[in-house]
């Protein structure tokens, strides 16, 4: 039961991790300007981080709309090579073209920004600012340097890890909470005492938020990587004729809609919510895998030391793979029905209950299965 419940776990998991990875720009980090994504990326989390309301409106790719919303200010990221080039970019035919946008720079190139506002600004270049003085106003210190975000944008490196770590937390708390509250209220419905409980919980929360943050951070490294990219690629060959099938009959239209919207956080419908599920099944196939992977390793070094045979080294790895999907399908479909009762709390709940049950009967219909062998 318990090789059961953490398969379940891992794939109510995994939905968490994929949401943090789809909040990303990660399609575009390898690009030439990936790092300017990436620098967005990076600045948003930290500003989410520290408390602040944040809404990533630039991921529609408005022409000259803001990249984030931060407390209500709105926010243009620009990082180039130096101050000169990345206050430039904020310019066209002599004039800025953000409105009352800030300009925000890389945190080394922010004194240098500044002075070279305040000559644009002292040219009549930047309209309804006609003090110089006000160019600190204007343009704001990243979080983040300029060969950071570079960094960032790439696989193998500490500050890659660190914002991959950092984008993980969110999920790795999740599972981390999710894990304790089923594990303790099991172990206390089976007879164990209150502090035996609270131990036990504790230890199986543990194991469950860093099996969660080791495989998010695994699957977004793996995705800045032409191998990561051609197996997403790969994935949405795969699910996007399947979802626009579904879309050809209503109710295929509404259960998109709905699952949609659960995973977006807000009303989608059409081929927005088949955008959203498309990208949803194709990151998280990525996931999963390296899910799936971590999981099997421990049952593969069994196998080689003869602590477990073949037969069960088979059924052990076709289960993880069972409540893995198992997990996400029952998270998605529970957070549908959810969000179609009580949107919010519903989401939520219906999500756990989903992905709990999906990846149980996922995991003990593959056992059971076996067992007629």
């Amino acid at each position: 039961m318990r090789r059961n419940y953490n398969a379940s776990v891992n794939g109510v998991a995994s939905v968490a991790s994929t949401k943090c990875a789809n909040d990303q720009q990660w399609t575009k980090y390898h690009s030439r300007q990936g790092h300017g994504f990436a620098a967005e990326d990076a600045n948003a989390l930290h500003d989410k981080l520290h408390g602040k309301s944040v809404d990533k409106v630039g991921m529609d790719n408005a022409l000259n709309g803001a990249d984030r919303v931060v407390n209500g200010v709105m926010i243009q990221t620009k990082y180039c090579a130096d101050a000169s080039k990345s206050v430039g970019a904020a310019f066209e035919n002599g004039s800025y073209r953000y409105g009352s946008m800030k300009l925000e720079v890389p945190r080394d190139q922010y004194e240098e920004a500044v002075r070279i506002m305040r000559g644009r600004i002292a040219n009549g270049e930047v309209p309804g600012v006609s003090d110089p003085n006000m160019a600190n106003q204007v343009v704001i210190k990243g979080h983040y340097t300029y060969d950071e975000a570079v960094r960032i944008a790439k696989a193998g490196n500490l500050d890659s890890i660190r914002f991959d770590v950092k984008t993980q937390s969110v999920a790795c708390t999740f599972a981390c909470g999710l894990s304790f509250a089923v594990t303790y209220f099991t172990a206390k419905s089976k007879g164990m005492s209150h502090t035996d409980a609270l131990k036990f919980a504790a230890k199986q929360a543990a194991k469950s938020g860093v099996s969660t943050m080791l495989s998010g951070v695994a699957a977004q490294q793996l995705l800045r990587t032409q191998v990561g990219r051609n197996f997403a690629a790969a994935a949405t060959t795969a699910v996007k004729p399947v979802v626009e099938a579904a879309m050809k009959t209503e109710v295929g239209k509404q259960v998109v809609a709905k699952t949609a919207t659960a995973i977006a956080g807000k009303q989608v419908a059409g081929a927005a919510a088949t955008n959203v599920v498309t990208k949803a099944l194709r990151t998280n196939a990525v996931v999963s895998g390296v899910v799936f992977v971590g999981t099997t390793i421990p049952d593969a070094i069994n196998l080689c030391r003869g602590k477990i045979s073949g037969r069960q080294f088979a059924e052990n790895t076709t289960a993880n793979a069972a409540g893995v999907g198992g997990g996400w399908a029952g998270a998605s479909a529970g957070a549908a029905i959810g969000s179609a009762i009580c949107p919010g709390i519903g989401t939520v709940i219906g999500g756990i209950i989903g992905g709990l049950g999906g990846g149980m009967g996922a995991s003990l219909g593959v056992k059971k299965i076996f067992s007629w062998f």
